[in-house]
């Protein structure tokens, strides 16, 4: 943009952007005219943002605001309410160097007419307002957003029953047993959280509802040296403990800590051993009728084969 002054006449040059013609302005009637194609370019919903995100135009338009000539300055701010139409554009147009001191100025001069100053409010208010309106809609759907997703989540959450298993583990002694019993635990599918209660040696684990413990147990069984046994409490408020597996100690307290006394005793170290009838006759199996078939075959072989004449 070049800006000089000759003869005491304005003189403004710049190029209009979208493949527009050069204009300058060096008279009254050319700096209408030059106005007038950026007004119809204004008019034109596919050009406004263009024309708006041009620096120079928009600096020209900016300073014809101070011309002394009423239809002039008229022009401009038409041109400027066209670009206005566009959120985009009335962004632009508030940030722009010298335009809200421009129209500030325009409403207070006292020699403008009523025309210029209704015009320079009304454009003035625009973009005040421009620059407060999108903030609250944006803030508000972000909000929204977040709160629709915390929602959803809650709801997958309460959507889906859980259960607490609470185990008692035997042989853990320091931190290293405790984050390899988390580590066991967590390759068990289903479990959502585990919580350690070291002063009672307990382990509370929160699952879905298809996970057993005793998944739970064999899993910290893997450590080859820690056990759990499950804590579980009857209608009285007394706590027993369910072992699983063989090797495990069970609380005789429970259901299944029961000894089997159908079971016949083990055999004392100076039992007579046992006599084997010499009588006894063996049944015959496939194997045995096997050989013996085979052995009489060989024998009517060798005879045959001897006193043949």
């Amino acid at each position: 943009m070049e800006i000089s002054m000759a003869g005491g006449q304005f003189r403004l040059e710049f190029e209009l952007v979208s493949a527009a013609p050069s204009v300058q302005f060096q008279d009254k009637m050319v700096t209408t005219d030059a106005i007038a194609a950026m007004k119809a370019m204004a008019s034109d919903p596919k050009k406004r943002v263009a024309l708006a995100k041009d620096t120079t135009c928009i600096g020209g338009l900016v300073i014809v605001l101070s011309n002394p000539d009423a239809a002039v300055v008229k022009e401009a701010l038409q041109t400027f309410l066209l670009l206005c139409e566009c959120s985009e554009s009335r962004r632009v147009l508030k940030d722009h160097v010298g335009m809200m001191d421009q129209l500030e100025k325009l409403a207070q001069r006292p020699e403008n007419k009523d025309d210029l100053s209704q015009l320079a409010a009304s454009l003035k208010a625009k973009l005040m307002l421009s620059s407060e309106a999108p903030k609250a809609p944006l803030r508000d759907c972000s909000n929204i957003s977040s709160r629709r997703n915390s929602t959803a989540k809650n709801q997958s959450l309460q959507g889906h029953k859980v259960k607490t298993v609470v185990l008692l583990l035997r042989g853990y002694q320091d931190k290293s047993d405790r984050d390899l019993c988390a580590r066991l635990l967590l390759k068990v599918t289903g479990v959502i959280s585990i919580t350690f209660d070291l002063s009672k040696l307990r382990c509370i684990v929160r699952t879905k509802p298809d996970v057993k413990a005793e998944a739970l147990a064999r899993s910290i069984a893997r450590s080859m040296t820690m056990t759990a046994q499950q804590v579980v409490r009857n209608e009285n408020g007394e706590e027993s403990f369910i072992a699983f597996g063989p090797n495990s100690s069970i609380d005789h307290n429970t259901s299944c800590g029961k000894e089997n006394t159908d079971l016949p005793d083990y055999l004392s170290d100076d039992s007579d051993s046992i006599i084997v009838d010499d009588k006894a006759l063996k049944r015959p199996t496939e194997e045995d009728k096997k050989k013996s078939a085979g052995w009489f075959s060989a024998a009517a072989n060798f005879l045959t084969n001897s006193f043949y004449w």
